[in-house]
């Protein structure tokens, strides 16, 4: 049967963290939306380390709650500990990171879904696409009940075809104990979309009462935590929010008893375990084809690739404050579980340990990016967009921001507006996007802050400040929000202004913070704006020279993302281009020239010849 007559404007495949910010973007954009998920009591799931942020995907964090995500409000009032990384570092790759109550995360969140306007929650697993036309029009679904939709956003995480795997043992699942999504990768194939495998796995998690934390050193949290949303500009009742039903959310002050993580490492016993046993795990054995992530090895991995190193670091951290299970962080693996044993009891403080899950691997269908254009619609199957694992990404953080942007462009698709597109210097979303549609990946991907080419533009406070146009033009966020962001941007310039043109002693007030770099004092009236604006004043007249420097190159770079390249272009007859270099944008069809010059294996001898034959086609046109 057909659920609706008239279309939903957006459906939602899947409710990872790529979905729910997916849904939840389209929905507060006021589409009528409509989020599939096999299970709705693993909505936003925290399926390996219930920890969000990091290097890089702090400030990514931060940029979705500047663009009207959900991610950073719901880390500030479940998380169990914050903390901030690179701190002995530069401001611009200070990352914040917090370790949340795993179920706590998932259940606000999940009640946030229910609460919001536009949008309908549905449990049933979806089987295949529909299409017609070239163009995907709904779902098929294993109740027989078919979905019609104007767009629709894949998010299915590690379920395409998802297989579990313990050493020998394997068991079909993108999750342990979820199902595995079987058929409908043969629906993407139908349109053409070319499918690989990736790996990606998750260690064995613990009885707290069973580690003994005597002689472990302890991590605690930061005194003064770094939240991820934006609490200065937006409404104080968006904490908790209380419902005309009445209804409150979950959740606490952000910050409030924080628990504490635990460090140990791994033991020469630990090392001949893991080596006696290669064979058998299912990494080394060939049993698994898909490839890993390089970045987030497993142990397997790190005693075979770092062999000199004598042991390895692993953090025991806790899951949530109702509950005594514990995740080793650093002991992903996919070993038979008797070796599990072994190895984790060869570890300090975890000689008696209790295995409550054991670690496993998982390997799973992923469609390569490059087939997406930069707004992540399908090259191959319009208003079909794709979000999160599927895209070949790892991490949450990655994953839910591709959600939001995926969102927000097929409800702008619907409308026949142009897509929000974050450009490469407005922020690590801009990245993360363009490296995928251009460059592609063949491993797990995994932002970090050198693949920034203009990271000092990008430190964490600054992300809604970077991004504010783009939310004012799509409305992404409230009117009030947008005014009192405004507002701060305009204190902002007032006090960088001021402060590099008013004297203060033998020279200017700037002067005086650069050099001494130790602000021992500060003009009254700036002590007394609020510690956001102060940070960010700060931020830009320390740096500013390497500020000025980074925008002037940001300038110089700027004509060739506007060089549009004609869609029907042949490349393989302009006179002079390499074969590798026509193929290759014959296949990934860059939009301009700046798209064009990332592709691997376009050199700039190519990206020279196509300019002018661009320029050529220009003046044909204009002569004609």
């Amino acid at each position: 049967m057909i659920y609706n007559k008239n279309p939903f404007d957006v459906i939602v495949c899947g409710a990872g963290h790529a979905g729910v910010e997916a849904c939840l973007a389209a929905a507060r954009m006021g589409a009528s939306t409509l989020l599939l998920t096999g299970n709705i009591d693993t909505i936003a799931q925290m399926s390996c380390n219930p920890a969000i942020g990091g290097q890089a995907k702090g400030q990514m964090v931060r940029e979705i709650d500047a663009l009207g995500g959900e991610m950073a409000i719901n880390t500030d009032v479940t998380a169990i500990q914050f903390r901030l990384l690179n701190e002995s570092k530069g401001p611009a790759v200070r990352s914040p990171r917090a370790q949340c109550d795993k179920k706590a995360y998932q259940f606000r969140l999940k009640h946030t879904l229910e609460l919001q306007k536009n949008l309908q929650i549905f449990q049933v697993t979806v089987t295949g696409l529909i299409y017609k036309n070239g163009r995907v029009i709904g779902c098929q679904t294993n109740l027989d009940i078919e979905f019609m939709g104007r767009t629709v956003v894949v998010t299915t995480g590690t379920f395409l075809r998802g297989l579990m795997h313990v050493g020998q043992n394997k068991n079909e699942g993108g999750r342990l104990g979820d199902f595995s999504a079987k058929t409908l990768s043969a629906s993407l194939l139908e349109a053409g979309i070319e499918l690989q495998r990736l790996k990606t796995g998750t260690p064995p998690r613990l009885l707290g009462r069973s580690i003994n934390f005597t002689g472990l050193q302890e991590q605690k949290g930061d005194a003064k935590p770094t939240l991820f949303a934006f609490h200065d500009t937006r409404d104080p009742k968006d904490l908790f929010h209380v419902e005309q039903t009445g209804e409150r959310r979950l959740g606490w002050s952000p910050g409030s008893e924080q628990a504490s993580c635990w460090m140990t490492y791994t033991t020469s016993a630990s090392e001949k375990i893991v080596r006696d046993n290669l064979h058998k795990s299912a990494m080394y054995s060939g049993e698994i084809e898909g490839v890993g992530p390089r970045y987030c090895p497993s142990i397997e991995d790190k005693f075979v690739r770092f062999a000199d190193k004598p042991r390895h670091l692993l953090f025991l951290e806790p899951e949530g404050r109702s509950t005594n299970e514990y995740y080793i962080n650093g002991l992903s693996t996919s070993l038979p579980f008797e070796v599990q044993l072994d190895l984790v009891h060869s570890i300090p403080g975890l000689e008696q340990a209790v295995l409550l899950r054991p670690a496993y691997a998982v390997e799973y269908d992923f469609a390569p990016p490059t087939q997406l254009l930069p707004s992540l619609e399908s090259r191959k199957a319009e208003n079909l967009f794709l979000a999160g694992q599927i895209n070949g990404t790892s991490g949450y953080e990655d994953a839910a921001a591709q959600g939001l942007i995926a969102g927000v462009n097929a409800v702008l698709k619907v409308r026949v507006e142009d897509p929000l597109i974050i450009q490469r210097h407005e922020g690590y979303i801009g990245v993360l996007i363009d490296d995928l549609v251009t460059k592609g990946t063949i491993e797990p991907y995994r932002m970090f802050t050198s693949r920034a080419e203009h990271r000092l533009l990008f430190n964490h406070g600054s992300a809604e400040l970077r991004l504010v146009e783009h939310t004012k033009s799509h409305k992404l966020l409230s009117n009030n929000r947008i005014d009192n962001i405004l507002r701060k941007l305009n204190r902002v310039h007032y006090w960088q202004n001021y402060l590099e043109n008013t004297r203060s002693g033998p020279g200017v007030w700037a002067e005086g913070i650069r050099r001494d770099k130790e602000i021992a004092k500060l003009p009254s009236e700036l002590e007394a704006e609020t510690s956001e604006i102060r940070e960010e004043v700060l931020y830009r007249v320390i740096y500013a020279g390497y500020l000025e420097r980074e925008l002037r190159q940001v300038e110089k770079l700027k004509h060739v993302e506007k060089i549009r390249i004609p869609l029907a272009m042949d490349y393989a007859a302009i006179p002079g281009m390499r074969r590798e270099s026509a193929l290759k944008l014959a296949q990934f069809r860059p939009q301009n020239l700046g798209q064009a010059s990332r592709i691997s294996g376009v050199n700039p001898a190519d990206i020279s010849i196509l300019m002018v034959q661009i320029a050529a086609q220009h003046r044909t046109m204009e002569a004609s």
